[in-house]
């Protein structure tokens, strides 16, 4: 998987944004009509969310460090062997 740097969006991070707020915005706006019988949709309300979520996401990866990589020196490692039973 790869990670954009701190303060760097890369295409990835675009792609899951717009999933983001397509899902997020869909849930958040439809369930409630499920729930209220009411299913008259105001569509500027839809774009709305969805470009708040969508741009929260983004944010979020663009404030957000990268995972630090573990190394592993062979040399100093050990291999314990395990039985099963």
């Amino acid at each position: 998987m790869k990670f954009s740097n701190l303060f760097s969006l890369n295409f990835e991070d675009l792609v899951k944004g717009a999933m983001m707020a397509t899902l997020g915005a869909g849930y958040a706006i439809i369930e409630p009509l499920f729930t209220v019988g009411n299913f008259q949709v105001d569509w500027a309300n839809v774009v709305k969310t969805s470009v708040g979520v969508g741009l929260i996401y983004l944010i979020k990866n663009f404030l957000t460090p990268p995972p630090k990589a573990i190394e592993i020196d062979p040399e100093k490692t050990e291999i314990l062997a395990k039985t099963i039973n």
